[in-house]
C-alpha cells in the first residue's frame, strides 16, 4: 500500500474515532500520519494526488465535526460554571461549612 493511500486510510479511521468519540486514540494515529508524511517522495507521483485530495477532504470534515464538539463542550463548561457560582452563592447565604 502506497504512502498516500495510507494517508487516505488514516483520514478515514480519524473520521471513525471522532465519530465515536475516541479522542485518546487520536494522539497515535497523528504520529503515524507525521511519520508517513515526512517519508513522502518530493516531487509526488501523479498517483499520489486523488488519495491525498480525498484525504484532505475527510480531514476538513473530520475538523470542522471537532470543532462543533469542542463548541458544545465550552458551552456545556460555561453552564456548569455558572452552576457552580451560584451555589457557591447559596453556601455563602446559608452559611454553609465545608
Amino acid at each position: 500500500m502506497s504512502a498516500w493511500s495510507t494517508l487516505e486510510a488514516l483520514a478515514a479511521e480519524e473520521a471513525r474515532l471522532v465519530a465515536d468519540e475516541r479522542f485518546d486514540d487520536l494522539a497515535e494515529l497523528n504520529a503515524q500520519r507525521a511519520l508517513l508524511l515526512a517519508a513522502l517522495p518530493n516531487p509526488l507521483p501523479a498517483a499520489a494526488a486523488a488519495p491525498l485530495r480525498r484525504a484532505l477532504s475527510t480531514q476538513r470534515a473530520t475538523a470542522t465535526v471537532l470543532q462543533a464538539r469542542c463548541d458544545a463542550l465550552g458551552t456545556e463548561l460555561g453552564r456548569l460554571n455558572r452552576g457552580r457560582t451560584g451555589v457557591q452563592g447559596y453556601a455563602r447565604t446559608f452559611e454553609v461549612q465545608r
